[in-house]
C-alpha cells in the first residue's frame, strides 16, 4: 500500500513539473511574441539549459538577435554546433549572427567553409540551399546549388529552386539561361520542365519585353543548332502562349515540311487560332493543309473547317463586305454540290441559308434549300425541328410573323422537354416581344427560366426581367411593323432595336437605342442601351468606343443583370481585339470573384487559366 501511495505522489510531482515547463516555455514564447524580449531572454536562460529543443532553440536565437546580444548568441549556436555538427542550417546561423554583429568578415567564412565542405547529397546540398534562403542570402543560395550539380555531375540538376532564387533576384537572363540549358542537348524529357520555367517568367510581362526577350534567344538558338528539335518546340510553344500565331504558323509549316508531315501541327494550330478569333492566321493555316492534297488526312476536316472559320469572320464585324459574302456563298455551294444535303453536312447548309437570308439577299432560295432539308431529315426529328427554326428565322426576319411563329410553335409542340424545343420557345417569345406583345412574351419567358439549357433560361430570364422593370399598368399592343409606339414608348423602341439587330441592320438600331435615351433619359433601359451599344461598337472594330460603354456598365452599373455580362465582354475584349493580356485576367478574375454565381464564371475561369499557362 505505501509503494503505491509513493508511486502515485511521484507521478503527481512530475505532472506538476512537467505543465509547469509547459507554462514557463509558454510564457517565455508570449514575451517574445509581444516584444518583451529582456523578459523572454531570462526565462529562455532557464528553459534552454533544461531543454535544448529546435523550436525554443530559435525562438531563443531570434530573442538574443533581437537584443543584439551577439556574445551570447555565438556562445549559444557554437555549442549547438558542436552537439549536432552535420546540421547545416546551424553554421549559416552563427555567419549571419556575426554579419548583424557587423562582422562581415568572419561572416563570409563561416558561408564559404559551409559550402566547401557541404556533403555529397543531394539532400544535405538542399538544406544548406533552404538555410541561405531562411537567412536570405540567395546568392550564397544560388552558389550552393551550383557547387551540388558539380559534385554530384549533374547540370540539371535543382533547375526549379535556382530559377525561384533567380525570380527573387530579378535575373531573368539566368532564368531563361536555365530553361533553355535543361533541353541544350536535345533532351525532349526536361521540355515540360523547360516550359513551366518559362511560363512562370510570362506570368507578368505587362510591356511584353520578357517575351521579345524569349522570343529572340529562341530564334538565335534555333538558327544555331537547327537540329535541336527541343528549341524548335519551345519556341512554338512560346508563340502559341503569347497567342502570336502568325509566328507559329511560319514555323508550324516550317516543321510539317521538314518532317514531311500530313498538316496535323498546322491543322491543330488552325483551330487554336480560330478558337481564339484570329481568323487570318486560321484560314492561312487551313489553305495550307488543302493545299497537301486529299492523301493528308486532315484535307476534308479543314475544307469543313475553313469555311466555319470564314463564316465566323464574316458575320463578326459590320458592315459586311458583299463581295466577301458572295466569295463565301460560291464556296458554300461547292461543297455542298459536292457532299450533297443530309445529316453530315447539316452544320454547313444551316450556315448557308443564313448566308443567303441574312447577308447577300436571297430569302427565297435558302428557304428552298430548308424545304429540301426538312424533307431529307425525316428519320432524324430533331434535325428536322432545328432547319424549322432557321426558317422561321427567315421568315421572321422577312417580316413573316405569322408564318414564323407557327414553325416555332411546332417545334415547341414537338419537342417540349428538349432543347431544341426551348429554343424555339424563346425565340417566339422575342418575337412577341419584338411586336410589343410584352405580358405574353413575359409569360412564355417566365416558362423559359427552368429551361434544361442555362443560356436559354439566363436570356429568357433577361427578357422577362426587362419586361417588369419597364411595364406600364396599360399596354396597347400594336405591330412593331405598323411603327405605332405610343405605348410604353421606350420599351418598344428598345424592342425595335433589338430587332434592327436580329436584321443586321446596326446603324439603323443605334439610332433606335438613341431614341430610347431620348424618351427615358436615366431610365431602367439606360444599362441595357449601353450594352447593345457596345456590341454594335464590337462589330464595328470600334474597340476602344465600346470599352468606355462597358467599363460605365461596370462601374455605374455594377449591381444590375448586365453587370456580369459587361465585365465578361470586357475580358474578351482586351483579350481578343485590345490585346492586353493582363487587364483581360483582371476582368476574367472578377467574373469569378464578384460575380460567383454568373454563367460566365465557367468560361472566365477557363479563360483566366489559359492566359496564365495553365491549358495549351
Amino acid at each position: 500500500m505505501k509503494k503505491i501511495l509513493l508511486t502515485f505522489l511521484i507521478a503527481i510531482v512530475a505532472i506538476i513539473g512537467f505543465a509547469q515547463g509547459q507554462t514557463d516555455e509558454q510564457l517565455a514564447i508570449e514575451y517574445y511574441r509581444n516584444g518583451e524580449y529582456e523578459k523572454a531572454v531570462e526565462m529562455f536562460d532557464k528553459i534552454y539549459s533544461k531543454n535544448p529543443n529546435s523550436y525554443i532553440y530559435y525562438t531563443y536565437y531570434q530573442t538574443l538577435l533581437e537584443l543584439q546580444n551577439y556574445d551570447e548568441l555565438e556562445k549559444v549556436v557554437k555549442k549547438k554546433i558542436k552537439t549536432q555538427p552535420t546540421v547545416q542550417r546551424y553554421k549559416i546561423d552563427l555567419g549571419y549572427a556575426y554579419e548583424r554583429a557587423n562582422n562581415v568578415e568572419k561572416a563570409q567564412k563561416v558561408y564559404e567553409e559551409a559550402i566547401a565542405e557541404v556533403a555529397v547529397n543531394e539532400n544535405a546540398i538542399k538544406e544548406l540551399y533552404n538555410a541561405f534562403i531562411s537567412k536570405a542570402l540567395r546568392d550564397y543560395a544560388i552558389q550552393t546549388l551550383i557547387k551540388g550539380r558539380k559534385l554530384l555531375k549533374n547540370e540539371k540538376l535543382f533547375s526549379t529552386e535556382l530559377t525561384t532564387t533567380y525570380a527573387q533576384l530579378n535575373r531573368n537572363d539566368k532564368i531563361i539561361e536555365e530553361a533553355l540549358a535543361l533541353v541544350g542537348d536535345n533532351d525532349s524529357q526536361y521540355l515540360n520542365q523547360s516550359e513551366a520555367i518559362l511560363q512562370n517568367l510570362l506570368i507578368e510581362d505587362e510591356d511584353n519585353q520578357k517575351y521579345l526577350t524569349i522570343k529572340s534567344i529562341l530564334q538565335k538558338e534555333v538558327q544555331k543548332n537547327p537540329s535541336n528539335t527541343c528549341y524548335l518546340s519551345l519556341l512554338f510553344w512560346v508563340y502559341k502562349l503569347n497567342k502570336d500565331y502568325p509566328e507559329a504558323l511560319i514555323l508550324a509549316k516550317s516543321i510539317d515540311k521538314r518532317d514531311r508531315g500530313n498538316g496535323e501541327i498546322v491543322f491543330d494550330l488552325a483551330r487554336i487560332a480560330a478558337s481564339n478569333r484570329d481568323y487570318e492566321t486560321a484560314i492561312e493555316a487551313f489553305d495550307y493543309v488543302i493545299s497537301k492534297g486529299e492523301n493528308s488526312t486532315y484535307y476534308t476536316s479543314s475544307q469543313f473547317e475553313l469555311l466555319n472559320v470564314k463564316y465566323a469572320r464574316l458575320t463578326s464585324h459590320f458592315p459586311v463586305k458583299m463581295a466577301d459574302a458572295l466569295n463565301l456563298e460560291q464556296e458554300f455551294k461547292k461543297l455542298l454540290d459536292e457532299n450533297g444535303i443530309h445529316s453530315g453536312t447539316s452544320e454547313w447548309i444551316r450556315k448557308y441559308v443564313r448566308l443567303l437570308a441574312f447577308y447577300v439577299d436571297k430569302q427565297q432560295e435558302a428557304i428552298n434549300i430548308l424545304n429540301q432539308a426538312i424533307a431529307n431529315a425525316d428519320r432524324d426529328l430533331r434535325e428536322k425541328a432545328a432547319y424549322k427554326v432557321d426558317l422561321a428565322d427567315i421568315q421572321l426576319y422577312m417580316g413573316n410573323v405569322w408564318d414564323a411563329t407557327l414553325n416555332y410553335s411546332q417545334v415547341d409542340k414537338d419537342f417540349p422537354n428538349d432543347t431544341i424545343g426551348q429554343l424555339a420557345k424563346f425565340k417566339n417569345a422575342k418575337l412577341s416581344f419584338y411586336i410589343g406583345e410584352f405580358n405574353w412574351a413575359k409569360s412564355q419567358l417566365d416558362v423559359l427560366r427552368a429551361a434544361t439549357s442555362k443560356l436559354i433560361a439566363n436570356d429568357a430570364m433577361y427578357f422577362s426581367l426587362l419586361i417588369s422593370d419597364n411595364e406600364e399598368e396599360e399596354e396597347e399592343v400594336d405591330s412593331l411593323f405598323m411603327g405605332n409606339t405610343l405605348s410604353n414608348a421606350p420599351l418598344r423602341y428598345y424592342a425595335k432595336a433589338d430587332f434592327l439587330r436580329f436584321q443586321n441592320k446596326d446603324e439603323d438600331a443605334f439610332k433606335m437605342l438613341d431614341s430610347v435615351l431620348l424618351v427615358s433619359p436615366y431610365g431602367p433601359l439606360d444599362d441595357d442601351v449601353l450594352y447593345q451599344k457596345a456590341q454594335i461598337l464590337i462589330r464595328k472594330k470600334d474597340y476602344f468606343g465600346a470599352e468606355i460603354l462597358l467599363k460605365k456598365i461596370v462601374e455605374t452599373y455594377s449591381s444590375d443583370i448586365l453587370a456580369d455580362d459587361a465585365t465578361f465582354q470586357l475580358a474578351e475584349l482586351y483579350e481578343y481585339y485590345l490585346k492586353d493580356i493582363p487587364k483581360a485576367m483582371e476582368y476574367y478574375e472578377k467574373v469569378m470573384k464578384e460575380y460567383p454565381g454568373s454563367l460566365f464564371v465557367v468560361n472566365a475561369r477557363k479563360q483566366y487559366r489559359i492566359l496564365r499557362g495553365d491549358i495549351q
